[in-house]
C-alpha cells in the first residue's frame, strides 16, 4: 500500500483501527511524529502542505465545528488534487434533529458537495459509545435504561469496510452498516451489569421532545443492514 493514503482522526477510537488496514498510509494530526503529516483543520493551517501528493483521504475525524472542518479540508483536497475521499457519517443524521447530528449532516454535505470524488458510509452507534452511555453512570444510585433500541456496532467491521472503500473507486453513498444485534435498552443495561458487576437497581425512562421521539421510531437503526463483527456482549468480555 503506498502512502498516498491520508487519515484524519486516525488516533481515535475508529482510527486505531484502520491504520493497520492500510499500511503506509499516514495520519494528519497538529503534532509532529513519524508516519504524520501536520495541519490544522479547523483553520485550515498546513493543510495545503499536508495534501501534497495524496491520492485518497479518509475522514474521521470529529470535534468542533464539524462543518467548517470539512469544508477545509475538501477545499484544500480539490487544491491537492487529491483523487477520492471518504467520509465516515451517522445512519439517522437526517432524520433526528440532535444537534451533533445537524452538525455532522452538514459536514457530509460538504463533502458531497464538494468537487472531490467522494464515497460516504453511515454506520450505527459504536459499542464503546453505547458502554460509556452507562459507564458515565457509574457512581449513580441507580442505572438509568432508555426506553429504546440501540444497534452497536465493532469498530473493526466499520475499519475493514473503510479499508476497502479508500483503495476502491469513489462510489457515493455506499449501503448503510449496523450492528448484527438490535438491543432493547433492558438487554443493554442487563449486559453492562453483568459485564462490570454491578447490583444496582435500574430505571426506565424517556424524554420529551422531537430528538427522543426520532430515536424511539428507530430513525437510528439500521434493521435491514446487519453486519458481523463482535456483538455488544462479545465487546464488553473482551
Amino acid at each position: 500500500m503506498s502512502s498516498s493514503i491520508l487519515i484524519t482522526g486516525g488516533t481515535g477510537t475508529l482510527g486505531r483501527d484502520l491504520v493497520p488496514l492500510l499500511p503506509g498510509s499516514l495520519t494528519l494530526s497538529r503534532t509532529a511524529g513519524t508516519g504524520r503529516r501536520v495541519a490544522d483543520l479547523l483553520t485550515g493551517d498546513g493543510l495545503d502542505a499536508a495534501l501534497s501528493g495524496i491520492d485518497t483521504v479518509v475522514h474521521l475525524a470529529d470535534g468542533k465545528n464539524q462543518a467548517a472542518v470539512a469544508q477545509n479540508l475538501v477545499d484544500a483536497a480539490a487544491r491537492a488534487g487529491v483523487a477520492h475521499l471518504v467520509f465516515i457519517s451517522i445512519v439517522g443524521i437526517d432524520r433526528i434533529p440532535l444537534g451533533y447530528y445537524r452538525a455532522k449532516l452538514a459536514a457530509e454535505q460538504a463533502v458531497t458537495a464538494g468537487s472531490v470524488p467522494s464515497t460516504v458510509l453511515r454506520t450505527t452507534q459504536f459499542h464503546q459509545l453505547a458502554a460509556g452511555l452507562y459507564d458515565a453512570q457509574r457512581i449513580s444510585p441507580v442505572i438509568l435504561t432508555p426506553k429504546l433500541s440501540i444497534q452497536p456496532i465493532d469498530t473493526r467491521v466499520v475499519a475493514a469496510r473503510l479499508a476497502e472503500l479508500a483503495i476502491g473507486a469513489p462510489a457515493g453513498r455506499v449501503a448503510d452498516m449496523g450492528g448484527p444485534e438490535i438491543l432493547t435498552g433492558e438487554q443493554l443495561t442487563g449486559l453492562m451489569k453483568g459485564a462490570r458487576g454491578w447490583r444496582r437497581p435500574s430505571i426506565r425512562f424517556s424524554l420529551p421532545g422531537s430528538t427522543w421521539a426520532a430515536y424511539a421510531a428507530g430513525h437510528h437503526l439500521a434493521p435491514d443492514a446487519l453486519s458481523g463483527g463482535r456483538t455488544f456482549s462479545e465487546f464488553l468480555a473482551s
